[in-house]
């Protein structure tokens, strides 16, 4: 599918202005309480729709980490994440792609398809969990 340019829209750059300051991977709900607190009287389906088409010019990522939610990262340089299965939370892990490929040379090895990349999702317990804990 050919990249098509969008046309600059002040409302979807202030939807990725906010989304490049949260670091949580927020859901929709979250990002439309903090566009609100810059454009009041933006609605919820014109979050969805630019965060949407964000995603399809792959500027973001949609995150899908199994709780019912889709989550979204700014971060598009390739990384891997952890959910925290006490809290919920989700973070970026930044893992040296010598470690992934010869998991995906491996996959490779042992299916008829071609794999171009992987979106590898760790469950754990993060350091924060970790330390109430204790």
């Amino acid at each position: 599918m050919a990249e098509t340019k969008l046309r600059y829209s002040k409302q979807r750059e202030t939807i990725y202005d906010v989304l490049k300051e949260d670091s949580t991977h927020p859901n929709v709900d979250r990002i439309y309480m903090n566009v609100r607190k810059i454009i009041p009287d933006i609605s919820l389906g014109t979050v969805y729709r630019n965060l949407n088409l964000l995603a399809d010019q792959k500027r973001i990522l949609r995150l899908d980490v199994g709780d019912g939610v889709i989550h979204f990262d700014a971060r598009v340089e390739p990384h891997y994440h952890l959910v925290c299965d006490e809290c919920g939370s989700i973070q970026d892990l930044f893992l040296d792609e010598s470690l992934i490929s010869p998991l995906i040379d491996k996959v490779q090895d042992i299916c008829d398809d071609q794999i171009h990349s992987a979106e590898i999702l760790f469950h754990g317990t993060c350091r924060h969990c970790l330390k109430k804990k204790h």
